[in-house]
């Protein structure tokens, strides 16, 4: 019966994010403070995959909620990416369309892409992603880099170690597919959740590699290794390109498999998986609620849509003349989002719910504006920061709970 429950109420709230989405304005947006900059604001959105779910869930966020109600704001959107001459031409493209800043879900070239921006003079922001340290500390003194929002190196790192630690608590058995994702091809975020779920397993199982675990996370072919006990294929790739799918596809049909442990959505994978228990770090989405009620997702680490609603505050701060504001001692910022973790049904379609509900939406008009200068002439960057970092599902529910009260 509360299943029945869950899923009546995630049918009342997808309807009611569509009518937010049709134009309709956040519960109280018209009581807040008008803006004092209404200038239209052009921000270019850079993403990898445009069917990815993660990235449809942002998008509807971006240009249904946000640009509802914050009318001075258009997002002039990328095709799929897929190589950096792909980026750096969308980033020029939108700076001859007046785009004044960018908000990127992925990064090839940190450095190539700030020093365009740079002679565009257009702001640009990983709005939710990792890059080394190396690579951000290259382009954190240019004051057209605004920052890094994300879980960070740790955090990606405990995702892939958390999802390891879940079919080990389960018992699932000792035979595990691993989809590594773009770990050999410069993903940091997928090298780190890979690393975490090597370094989970070695240590519970108390055998070591014959290689570094730091090379075979970043391997470039499928491998396959038995140790005592543990039987582990690495299988490296973006899935959701044929000539990656096809070898993970052959590879997943050489062996047995008790868990599959994806740092990466499975894409058509999924079908050739089965009733193979998975987990994955991914997002709150639809699929996987489908993946979820079929009893094959057994567990998920995961991004929600309006995660990246402190990464727009801080990009709109910096159109409308209020960059250096929010700067740490004058250089770019890093700022720490985690995940949410989903292990049953229950709990991910009840975290689901939350993530598509217009009403509780997690970062909504009224949170946001309290940290935008032209809203609040008070905001700063230490309450901008505090408010992205308030976004576990318990912060969420406190603070949704607090502005009903």
């Amino acid at each position: 019966m509360k299943k029945i429950l869950l899923w009546l109420l995630i049918l009342s709230l997808c309807l009611s994010l569509a009518a937010c989405s049709s134009g309709q304005s956040a519960p109280g947006a018209a009581d807040e403070p008008r803006p004092t900059d209404t200038s239209v604001h052009r921000i270019g959105v850079i993403v990898y995959n445009t069917g990815d779910e993660e990235v449809i869930g942002f998008r509807e966020y971006l240009q249904g909620y946000i640009e509802s109600n914050f009318e001075m704001v258009k997002f002039l959107y990328s095709d799929s990416i897929q190589t950096e001459e792909q980026e750096l031409e969308f980033i020029q493209q939108a700076c001859d369309q007046g785009a004044e800043g960018f908000l990127s879900f992925l990064s090839r070239d940190l450095a190539a892409e700030v020093a365009l921006c740079e002679k565009n003079q257009a702001y640009y922001l990983l709005a939710s992603g990792v890059v080394s340290d190396e690579d951000f500390d290259a382009v954190a003194d240019n004051p057209w880099f605004l920052g890094m929002f994300g879980p960070g190196r740790p955090f990606e790192f405990q995702a892939g170690a958390d999802m390891a630690r879940y079919f080990l608590r389960e018992k699932t058995g000792n035979r595990y597919f691993i989809l590594s994702g773009g770990a050999p091809l410069g993903n940091e975020m997928h090298y780190q959740r890979t690393l975490g779920i090597l370094d989970t397993l070695s240590a519970a199982y108390g055998v070591d590699f014959p290689q570094s675990r730091t090379d075979l996370a970043k391997t470039e072919e499928p491998v396959t290794l038995a140790l005592d006990k543990l039987a582990v294929t690495i299988c490296p790739g973006y899935v959701n390109r044929e000539e990656y799918a096809a070898a993970a596809k052959d590879a997943f049909a050489a062996g047995t498999y008790d868990a599959v442990l994806a740092v990466l959505p499975p894409a058509e994978m999924a079908s050739v998986i089965g009733k193979t228990p998975l987990g994955v770090v991914d997002s709150y989405n639809t699929r996987n609620l489908q993946l979820s009620a079929d009893g094959v997702l057994k567990f998920v680490v995961g991004k929600y849509s309006s995660l990246v609603g402190p990464a727009f505050a801080l990009m709109l701060n910096a159109v409308t003349g209020h960059a250096a504001e929010f700067r740490e001692k004058g250089r770019a910022i890093q700022v720490t989002q985690g995940f949410w973790t989903s292990d049953s049904e229950e709990d991910y379609l009840e975290k689901y719910a939350l993530s598509i509900s217009a009403n509780m939406i997690a970062y909504n008009f009224e949170d946001l504006s309290r940290v935008i200068c032209i809203y609040n002439p008070d905001a700063n960057l230490n309450e901008l920061v505090a408010l992205a970092e308030a976004c576990s599902y318990q912060a969420v529910i406190t603070r949704r709970s607090s502005s009903a009260g």
